[in-house]
């Protein structure tokens, strides 16, 4: 029953100590902490909209911490998980971008293409380390980079338009609802 009970206290701490140091930090800054993470409460579950925007804002989170989970698991380090989401959704706005295609088949084939190429991003360390023995930790931190400057390289100089904005993502590949205009 006790390692049960650590499993479930020892996060309940780490939550717990955090709210603690942060509310230090602001009483040292000058800030009441009670006004600061009653405003953090409200911005996140004070309006449905604000709810909304958490759960579409903590999703890529969760399953990066789960691509991480799994990794840690099998007893590999997925340290590239950063690399891995910015080549994913490089490849899925690619897709929402070039294609017109009805909504039913575009917006599956934009997941499918950003999970395609973030797992094409993450076989490099594993190939790596399977052929080559080269550490992955050491090869998916700089894989990381290299995501992030490959990607920046091509938003800027390829899907750029000539008033130097994106173009946008065709409703069919969004996940924004059909029935809101903005």
């Amino acid at each position: 029953m006790s390692k049960y009970l650590s499993k479930l206290t020892s996060p309940l701490i780490a939550v717990i100590l955090g709210l603690v140091v942060g509310a230090i930090i602001m009483l040292v800054s000058g800030y009441d902490p009670v006004a600061g993470y009653g405003s953090m409460i409200n911005g996140i579950i004070g309006d449905s909209y604000y709810v909304g925007e958490s759960v579409r804002t903590i999703i890529p989170y969760i399953l990066a911490g789960l691509a991480v989970a799994f990794a840690f698991r099998t007893g590999l380090f997925n340290i590239g998980v950063e690399g891995q989401l910015i080549v994913g959704w490089l490849a899925a706005v690619w897709v929402g971008i070039a294609f017109d295609l009805p909504r039913i088949i575009h917006l599956p084939f934009a997941i499918l293409v950003g999970a395609a190429a973030g797992a094409l991003w993450a076989f490099i360390p594993g190939y790596l380390k399977a052929k080559f023995r080269v550490h992955e930790v050491i090869v998916s931190i700089m894989l990381n980079y290299t995501a992030l400057y490959v990607t920046n390289y091509l938003i800027r100089n390829v899907m750029t338009d000539k008033l130097d904005k994106t173009e946008r993502i065709a409703d069919t590949a969004s996940l924004r609802s059909p029935f809101l205009k903005a």
